[in-house]
């Protein structure tokens, strides 16, 4: 319990830092005064990435109390796959591949994106569908890069300004709620289609995965995550007079920030 629920304070952090390289690349395509602002931010947050590099290291040293496969037989066709040494070099793939994201930023900003979109799909994979080998999901690749791209954003505009730069226009900060918002509504189509979807196949590895998320301290979990980031946060940010709100702004981020934190527990937590 207490290894999965380090598993889950990782996964948010590398989500954050490599969320901030993710909004980075988008603002080296787009522009925008709403991604001027939190520039410095940002490279704060991307400063984190080696320490959640270093963090993985005793999730990966005690892999055995994390992923039943280590001790226990798969099937021969996804042995190749299911290798803690392989595992190993996946991972440290993963955080290689989001410092050449960060330095493709101001050479290839665009590479930078699919780099970064790439990876998401081995690390869900590897880090959260894997601690139940027998479930598959094609779409937990993007709920992680929805995941990040709400972590970036959120963590950022709760982060102090510095000093020395101006206070955000009222159109900027209306930009960045703009995109929280979007964040949010994303993370919420992708998590209820794949709801949905399971639920229409009734497959039995779905329901395997799913019905013991239904029950006890993981449906509290499950209500918050969904009450915090696609109740709380929307009904926030719905206005444009709203959005413009220093404070709103900063009360919606927190609430993204504990859906997200409890929908990751809510996946890893036995």
């Amino acid at each position: 319990m207490i290894l999965h629920a380090y598993l889950a304070a990782w996964l948010l952090l590398t989500g954050a830092s490599v969320g901030g390289i993710a909004w980075q690349a988008i603002h080296r395509l787009t522009g925008g005064a709403w991604g001027d602002d939190l520039t410095y931010r940002w490279k704060r947050l991307r400063s984190l990435l080696p320490l959640a590099a270093l963090a993985a290291v005793p999730l990966l040293l005690d892999g055995r109390h994390l992923f039943p496969w280590i001790d226990e037989p798969v099937e021969e066709a996804r042995l190749w796959y299911f290798s803690h040494t392989f595992l190993v070099w996946r991972t440290l793939g993963c955080f290689v591949a989001w410092a050449a994201a960060w330095w493709l930023i101001p050479r290839a900003a665009a590479a930078s994106l699919i780099v970064w979109l790439f990876t998401c799909g081995v690390f869900a994979t590897d880090w959260i569908v894997s601690l139940t080998p027998e479930w598959r999901s094609s779409v937990m690749g993007l709920v992680v890069a929805v995941g990040q791209l709400s972590l970036g954003l959120a963590v950022p505009l709760l982060m102090p300004v510095p000093r020395s730069s101006p206070a955000a226009p009222e159109r900027t900060r209306r930009d960045q709620s703009s995109l929280l918002f979007a964040a949010c509504l994303g993370w919420l189509y992708l998590v209820g289609i794949d709801y949905l979807t399971a639920w229409m196949a009734d497959l039995p590895y779905e329901t395997a995965w799913y019905l013991p998320r239904t029950e006890g301290f993981h449906a509290v979990l499950a209500l918050t995550a969904i009450a915090a980031q696609g109740v709380v946060a929307f009904v926030l940010l719905l206005t444009q007079r709203a959005k413009a709100m220093p404070r709103v702004a900063r009360a919606a981020a927190a609430s993204v920030i504990l859906g997200q934190a409890c929908h990751v527990a809510w996946m890893v937590m036995p």
